[in-house]
């Protein structure tokens, strides 16, 4: 029976993951505004309470602003600030150190909020936090607090000081015996609180002097406590130890023959600061099995901690799959705490960055299957990409909340943010296009077309087709009428071609042409004749070896242009051919290429860049990276030629997969898949005013276009 129960629960599990799963590498976010300027931080603080609504608080590393706490309530979108923690606490007017920082989770417990205040006015000394000095005129830091919440009058509750002034950095709950656990920073001490006797004990150290310390006396405090069905609560140090406190004796000790100093986790150095070294990073109770989930900071390594007989167990890595594929660690050595269990109490639900950190990441882990899932990048519908999650819940309304960051106007702000969980949300039907005219081996050409390659729309709205097995240029009507040819045809001469590869058309009419095998640019007048040419083989500046895709800036006063074997981007001012700058070199890591081939140019004028094996990368008009796309493997896609962008901001990606299907595929402005329709041999596409798509069409002995309409 208990064998039946179990698998009716991992087929049902099952269902649930295949349900609306969104796969289209792009989470739509929400942000919401909580009108606290200040605020800079959240670690761990959000919740979803019984009463449907969010609590979480926004932190502040300022000296005369403490943390906030405000409730969100998901049925009206309404946000109310309930109060300044250094407030809530009793220490309003005393001109002190204030309570910058909650860094903990929430518990609820008969009708109330338990969670604890931390201090956050600090300095550095190199990667090493350090306690601030308050300025003349201020009192040191009075110290942390556990403090409750009463959900029903709104009072906030003072409960007990931590001592020598320190923070309270990390708390658990052990709702049975109604006691609180916390440990300090910086010096890494381990405290409980009985709820019933109001009384406050100090075990003492955890590790060494904790983050007071220096050399073998400095451990980084660890930021999670695992409290099991028996109360014990076990603890992990920087350099892998496993401590456990049982309330039965009182008593905190080492676990003896256990320890998280595994190579999976990577090499580190306990005694320095700047990560979390061995120790863990958050962990989460599984009751199925009676044992405790958790994630190594740096590595972003899951492992499986059996309480009973106190061992550790490897599982999968959930870091984002970019820093799978690339064996990298993320860009914050701490690692992430935003790790719960989802609404079906057997899938992980983990927020993470990338090596480059410019996004959050959302992975799920199904704990029964060990499925690892990468569902995408946390993005606004502007396009804006948020940054640096450290906490999570998920609402009633399907959503999953976060703490973030995001640049607006110049400044780094703070505040909540939101996306539909993937897995309880149907994903949205793609759009469907249609093909509605073709001109295949056009008529009445002196030259008639051997491969269609490149294509782009002048200024009247007519076609041009780049040959790039002939080595000639042609123009058509929309219709597909043959108008004449641009340039003298095949050869080295100027104004003749050798494999061009793109053209593009000027404000003012001229034609820019990408003639790779000679190595140059091209330019010729609005009815086709040859003008100038710039270049030159070779890797120097401004040299070419293999010039592809080209597009201008939104003002026309620089061309793009992609160059696949110096695997770069090349910019030159259109009307002299001087050379601007340059950026990119060859590589696998972020923002470095791949035999590059495609361009585009975005709304705001940011550029679009396709490499050949995947991915997609966007950056600044000046070579900044932003972030990436359209992943090779995605929906099985390995290779990407040219691709176009639409004045919305749609890239047009003419793709390749590994049964060499080909296909165009469209992404969205936040890099969000939205379609594809197949299509033999395509190389590229052209996107007119009016949304349709024109596109170059290949097959054994057929070249030519065709335009395709969407319908849905």
């Amino acid at each position: 029976m208990t064998r039946l129960i179990l698998q009716a629960i991992l087929l049902l599990t099952l269902a649930t993951l295949c349900l609306g799963q969104d796969l289209r590498g792009v989470l739509p976010a929400r942000w919401h505004n909580s009108g606290f300027l200040e605020a800079d931080d959240n670690y761990n603080a959000v919740t979803t309470a019984s009463d449907g609504k969010i609590y979480y608080v926004l932190c502040s590393h300022g000296i005369d602003t403490g943390a906030r706490m405000f409730s969100l309530d998901p049925a009206t979108g309404s946000i109310k600030q309930l109060g300044d923690l250094t407030e809530a606490v009793g220490e309003k007017g005393r001109k002190a150190v204030p309570q910058g920082k909650s860094h903990v989770s929430f518990f609820e417990h008969k009708g109330k909020l338990y969670f604890a205040t931390h201090l956050g006015y600090y300095r550095h000394e190199g990667s090493k936090e350090i306690v601030g000095d308050p300025p003349p005129g201020y009192q040191p830091y009075p110290g942390g607090h556990f403090v409750s919440y009463d959900l029903a009058t709104g009072k906030f509750e003072d409960l007990a000081l931590a001592p020598d002034r320190e923070g309270i950095i990390t708390m658990e709950m052990d709702k049975r015996l109604g006691k609180l656990y916390g440990i300090t920073w910086p010096s890494g001490l381990f405290l409980s609180y009985d709820l019933a006797t109001r009384k406050l004990q100090n075990h003492g150290f955890t590790a060494g002097k904790g983050e007071r310390g220096t050399g073998s006396e400095f451990r980084v405090v660890s930021r999670s406590i695992a409290v099991d069905y028996r109360g014990q609560a076990t603890i992990s140090t920087a350099a892998g130890d496993l401590l456990f406190y049982d309330p039965a004796t009182n008593k905190l000790q080492k676990i003896e023959g256990t320890t998280l100093r595994r190579d999976a986790f990577g090499q580190w150095d306990p005694d320095r600061p700047g990560s979390m070294a061995y120790g863990w990073r958050q962990v989460v109770y599984y009751r199925p099995g009676n044992v405790f989930f958790g994630v190594h900071g740096g590595s972003g390594r899951l492992f499986r901690y059996n309480p009973s007989g106190k061992e550790v167990y490897l599982e999968d890595r959930i870091a984002s799959q970019k820093s799978r594929e690339m064996g990298m660690y993320d860009s914050f050595r701490y690692g992430y705490l935003g790790l719960t269990l989802g609404p079906d109490g057997h899938t992980l639900y983990f927020l993470t960055g990338t090596p480059a950190g410019e996004e959050i990441r959302f992975v799920t882990y199904h704990i029964p299957t060990g499925r690892y899932t990468d569902h995408g990048a946390i993005v606004l519908d502007d396009g804006r990409r948020p940054t640096w999650a450290q906490a999570i819940a998920v609402g009633p309304d399907k959503r999953i909340y976060t703490v973030s960051k995001l640049m607006e106007n110049g400044k780094l702000k703070t505040d909540l943010v939101s996306f539909p969980d993937p897995l309880q949300t149907p994903a949205p039907r793609e759009e469907e296009y249609k093909l509605i005219r073709s001109w295949l081996n056009p008529s009445g050409m002196a030259h008639p077309l051997q491969e269609a390659h490149g294509l782009c729309i002048d200024n009247d709205g007519n076609i041009i087709v780049v040959d790039s097995v002939a080595s000639r240029v042609h123009r058509f009507t929309p219709d597909g009428k043959w108008l004449a040819e641009i340039g003298l045809g095949p050869g080295s001469g100027p104004g003749q071609f050798a494999g061009p590869r793109d053209a593009r058309v000027h404000k003012d009419g001229r034609i820019y042409v990408s003639d790779a095998n000679n190595a140059r640019i091209e330019v010729f007048s609005p009815d086709g004749k040859f003008e100038r040419m710039w270049g030159g083989r070779g890797s120097g500046k401004g040299q070419l070896v293999r010039a592809h895709g080209l597009e201008f800036s939104l003002d026309y006063s620089k061309l793009f242009v992609v160059d696949v074997d110096n695997n770069r981007v090349s910019v030159f001012q259109p009307l002299t051919g001087e050379l601007l700058y340059d950026f990119g070199r060859k590589g696998e890591r972020t923002g470095e290429f791949h035999e590059a081939h495609g361009l585009g140019i975005m709304p705001n004028g940011d550029l679009i860049v396709s490499n050949y094996w995947g991915p997609v990368q966007r950056f600044t008009a000046e070579g900044k990276f932003l972030f990436e796309f359209a992943p090779a493997g995605f929906r099985d896609w390995i290779h990407f030629h040219s691709m176009t962008t639409d004045r919305e901001g749609n890239t047009y990606l003419a793709a390749r997969d590994r049964q060499i299907g080909n296909a165009v595929v469209k992404y969205d402005s936040r890099g969000a898949y939205v379609a594809m329709w197949r299509m033999p041999g395509v190389k590229t596409a052209a996107v007119d005013k009016n949304g349709l798509v024109y596109t170059a069409y290949e097959s054994r002995g057929v070249h030519g276009v065709q335009v395709f309409q969407r319908v849905r």
